[in-house]
């Protein structure tokens, strides 16, 4: 016997609708190349995001093909989190910390059919991009025009998103399906990537907002440093949109001053970062104090932070520090 409550499937088209219906007016800000910064909102996202997936799916994007970033954390990046695999595709991102062959031979071993670049890396992509064979198109964002490059097929971003419709209807997924992927090099021999389902990360979204978890609520401002290409940063992405809090996407700008400035001038509750980017922050506010007294949260994993930074944190500038633990394989977070 089965109950009758309402039965659907768990894919991350629906946290972006949940973001939409209820927190559509809530910020979403990020710190561009030119030191200015774009405002936009869960509304806004949640056009995009569809006007992207179908798109890709005009243009012949089947369920199951793999589609490579290659950027920072910023707005785009969060609209290829959510069209990427609102039209059955699976989101591949790219460490742009990787030497050129070992990126390449991850794309070539994926299969990426499309890769999207920030066009603030388009140089360190280009020497990548001519060790690969399979990519059928790449699609460069952060430009109004096509810069001098020798990447074949470039196509605009924008200009992309334009080919798309607003009334676009989320495919009916297998909540099984494959809908993120990331490479670790933290095995013998080549990276291997590890397969996130939208099940599995719909999961790992509602587990992030329990209140022994990172408690993430509407009342939050999260400032997610580590990168999105880091385990789909952390899962923060969907977590603060199923919560509707809101966000301040660093860009390029990780040098402790301008994460100092951020926390600051946004009055932000939540960080997200491995231990290094901590210590940097911690002794430029040493230096140059900054009240980073609205952190309620500050997030920390990758590696074990030193219990005397911990101490240094807490003991003396009042912020909590949450140690996090876990693994590629694992959507990531575990503890």
């Amino acid at each position: 016997m089965h109950g009758l409550m309402m039965d659907y499937p768990l894919t991350i088209d629906r946290i972006l609708e949940h973001a939409n219906r209820i927190y559509g007016d809530r910020q979403i800000y990020t710190k561009l190349p030119n030191g200015s910064t774009h405002t936009y909102t869960y509304a806004d996202l949640y056009r995009r995001a569809k006007r992207l997936a179908s798109a890709l799916r005009k243009r012949g994007i089947q369920i199951g093909d793999r589609l490579g970033t290659f950027g920072w954390n910023n707005y785009q990046h969060m609209e290829l989190y959510y069209g990427i695999p609102g039209c059955g595709a699976v989101c591949h991102t790219l460490n742009i910390r990787l030497f050129a062959e070992q990126v390449a031979y991850i794309i070539e071993h994926a299969e990426d059919r499309i890769v999207f670049i920030d066009a603030s890396l388009l140089k360190l992509f280009e020497p990548i991009a001519a060790q690969v064979s399979c990519v059928e198109q790449y699609v460069l964002y952060g430009v109004d025009s096509v810069p001098e490059t020798t990447l074949p097929n470039v196509l605009l971003y924008e200009d992309l998103i334009a080919e798309g419709d607003d009334d676009y209807q989320w495919p009916v997924t297998d909540e099984r399906t494959a809908m993120g992927m990331c490479y670790t090099s933290g095995t013998t021999g080549e990276p291997k990537g590890a397969l996130y389902s939208h099940r599995s990360m719909y999961l790992h979204t509602i587990g992030m907002l329990q209140a022994n978890a990172a408690a993430i609520t509407s009342a939050d401002m999260i400032l997610p440093v580590v990168p999105q290409f880091h385990v789909m940063s952390w899962g923060i992405p969907f977590a603060a949109a199923l919560a509707g809090a809101e966000l301040i996407m660093p860009g390029p700008f990780l040098q402790p001053g301008p994460l100092a400035d951020m926390v600051q001038d946004y009055k932000v509750t939540v960080v997200t970062g491995v231990p290094t980017i901590w210590m940097g922050v911690y002794q430029e506010v040493q230096k140059n104090p900054r009240d980073l007294s609205s952190i309620r949260a500050l997030i920390v994993g990758g590696s074990a932070m030193p219990r005397s930074m911990i101490e240094a944190y807490e003991g003396k500038l009042g912020v909590n520090v949450v140690h996090a633990w876990g693994m590629t394989e694992m959507s990531p977070l575990g503890t």
